[in-house]
């Protein structure tokens, strides 16, 4: 089982890049906020329109899904699970056993 106490913020940056399946739309992993969150980008979607401070749409930006890492026992937060990233995050925890 993936827990919190086997990665650090560097591994976790390791999966920006990556392409996963989320609520059966194609995304790319394209940040990690503030050490527990990860960013996915759809890749082939309709565009959000994005409003000003004042509420007002005047352009569109792709659509993104933020998701915690862990949940608040440590463990793999289950919307990444459901996301197939369980198998990146143990196939980084390999390689930290084997030091590389």
């Amino acid at each position: 089982m993936v827990t919190k106490d086997k990665f650090s913020s560097e591994h976790l940056l390791t999966l920006i890049g990556q392409q996963v399946i989320y609520q059966n739309q194609q995304c790319e992993i394209i940040e990690l906020l503030d050490g527990c969150q990860l960013v996915l980008q759809v890749l082939k979607s309709d565009k959000n329109i994005q409003a000003t401070q004042y509420g007002e749409g005047h352009r569109t930006v792709p659509i993104t899904h933020i998701l915690t890492v862990f949940d608040g026992e440590g463990f793999l937060h289950s919307d990444l699970a459901a996301a197939g990233l369980e198998h990146l995050l143990l196939d980084i925890c390999k390689q930290l056993s084997h030091g590389n």
